[in-house]
């Protein structure tokens, strides 16, 4: 249980800081939306490929 919480912790800490990075990183910003459409794109693909079996 404490090892879950720590590791939780850490996890959203980190993500918490590196969310504030990118979120003044003028370049990420221009290209977020191409990523994330890319991101959902694939993750559609991959589950039409494994829902034909």
């Amino acid at each position: 249980m404490v090892i879950a919480l720590v590791s939780d912790s850490t996890y959203a800490l980190l993500a918490g800081s590196l969310g504030q990075r990118l979120g003044q990183n003028t370049a990420f910003l221009k290209r977020q939306k191409y990523v994330t459409g890319s991101i959902y794109v694939a993750l559609g693909l991959g589950a039409a490929a494994v829902g034909k079996e």
